[in-house]
């Protein structure tokens, strides 16, 4: 019994699947049809969607000698520092690259570039963006700028960064105009911190300088009065003349004579250099003049990061993907029309 069940169930299946086939290639028109209209629509599509390419370059931590150049404005700031790793560590390579890759991704720093540069005005003039679609307008485009690391395991080092726009052409000069202003902001950063540092230690320098200019007053005023102290009494005591047997450690050196002592007053009055009480402050007024002559160039070239590869000009589209687009649309066609002769089958049986 169960023998004879199976065979009119598997001449059923075989008598389904014929009458699948048969009304399908009834309905063969309506499939072409729907596939046609579906593929050439996709055609069409995939011809005049907006087209995206993607400019890309590699980069890396710079070298010493990219440095050399803003190392050799310094050399007075290091006769003046005594711990050079503090210079160092601002004009570190490494600090560099690493200042690069935050300001590159700063979405402030791509939303002033996207306003102000030209190529991206025309792109605004041509949305016709007003100032309601503005915000939206910066942030798609920021989402086109981006550094990421290709191998972060293998090359911590080694980023790409890169620049989508509507065209090969302009997403390589977007990159490289896009780069060349971060790579000026971080010479600007670098130069504003090394001119805080001369900044700083002038002024720490000049603390120094006016307390030990006032120590020093303060022991001349004192060697004055004693040198006149000493000269009353040295005229009360009749000395004129230098003893020899006297103690050379008394507080008034009565024993230089009258002569002497007012000889030494005159010649105290009219001092001023204060370094003869104070000789840090020749040390510290060498260093004053050696930072004053640091004169730092603000359009200085500083090449802050290394290219492993410069930006290209791609020859890839990013989108449309016109092969995929057309094969969607002819499967999307053909489904479609299968789907609307069966539906149309079963309703005429019914």
């Amino acid at each position: 019994m169960s023998n004879i069940q199976a065979a009119n169930n598997a001449s059923n299946d075989e008598i389904d699947l014929v009458e699948l086939v048969k009304t399908l290639w009834q309905g063969k028109v309506t499939i072409a049809v729907c596939t046609i209209v579906f593929t050439v629509c996709a055609i069409i599509y995939a011809l005049t969607a907006q087209q995206w390419w993607t400019s890309k370059a590699l980069i890396t931590v710079g070298q010493y000698q990219n440095t050399t150049n803003i190392r050799s404005q310094l050399t007075n700031l290091y006769a003046v520092i005594d711990n050079s790793a503090k210079i160092n560590t601002i004009v570190n390579s490494k600090s560099l690259f690493d200042n690069y890759i935050t300001e590159f991704n700063a979405f402030d720093n791509k939303k002033a570039f996207i306003e102000n540069n030209e190529i991206m005005k025309q792109y605004a003039d041509k949305a016709e963006v007003t100032d309601e679609d503005k915000a939206r307008f910066i942030t798609n485009w920021a989402k086109r700028i981006s550094a990421s690391q290709p191998d972060k395991k293998n090359q911590p080092d080694v980023y790409q960064v890169s620049f989508e726009a509507t065209s090969s052409k302009l997403a390589h000069d977007l990159l490289v105009a896009y780069s060349k202003d971060i790579s000026n902001k971080v010479r600007d950063e670098l130069i504003d911190a090394l001119d805080a540092k001369i900044s700083y230690s002038q002024k720490i320098l000049q603390a120094n300088k006016l307390a030990l200019e006032a120590s020093a007053k303060q022991q001349l005023a004192n060697e004055l009065i004693k040198t006149n102290y000493a000269l009353d009494m040295a005229k009360s005591a009749d000395v004129t003349k230098p003893l020899a047997e006297m103690n050379n450690n008394e507080l008034f050196q009565i024993q230089l004579g009258t002569e002497a002592l007012a000889e030494k007053s005159k010649v105290l009055d009219k001092i001023k250099d204060l370094s003869i009480f104070e000789p840090r402050l020749g040390t510290i007024q060498t260093k004053l003049e050696f930072l004053s002559h640091v004169k730092l160039d603000h359009s200085i070239a500083l090449q802050s990061v290394r290219y492993l590869q410069q930006p290209d000009y791609p020859v890839v589209r990013d989108k449309p993907k016109r092969s995929i687009i057309v094969l969607s649309g002819l499967v999307l066609g053909v489904m479609l029309g299968f789907l609307i002769v069966l539906i149309r089958s079963l309703y005429i049986k019914k």
